[in-house]
């Protein structure tokens, strides 16, 4: 194999990780979280358990999981979507950023990955 192939097939490989690699996906902007992600149903497995996670347009967040379910706001800060829960499994404020994996998958910053409903 010449140089040039080489360095072409390693070139290759490169692009080949980081877009198999969703981790390298830049993190969406507001606009993009507001129009993909905002109002929509936000579906996840926590610890083997579903989660449904919801940013309403009115600022306020609901978080649901078996046996219970928690509420609190959000905003934005920067690229990142940040949420105070005053009740439920997550109390407390937690700012995460979110990647496009492919087609109604996303995953924030945390690792989890969500599947956009309706």
């Amino acid at each position: 194999m010449s140089k040039h192939e080489k360095r072409a097939s390693f070139i290759f490989a490169v692009v080949l990780a980081m877009s198999a690699n969703p981790a390298l996906a830049a993190p969406l902007n507001q606009e993009q979280v507001s129009s993909q992600l905002v109002g929509k149903k936000l579906h996840a497995k926590k610890m083997g358990m579903p989660v449904q996670l919801v940013y309403k347009n009115n600022g306020t967040v609901t978080m649901k999981m078996p046996f219970m379910s928690g509420k609190g706001t959000w905003w934005f800060k920067g690229k990142q979507i940040c949420m105070d829960m005053i009740n439920g499994p997550r109390r407390g404020l937690t700012c995460v950023t979110f990647e496009h994996i492919k087609e109604n998958r996303f995953r924030n910053s945390q690792g989890v990955d969500f599947t956009v409903g309706k």
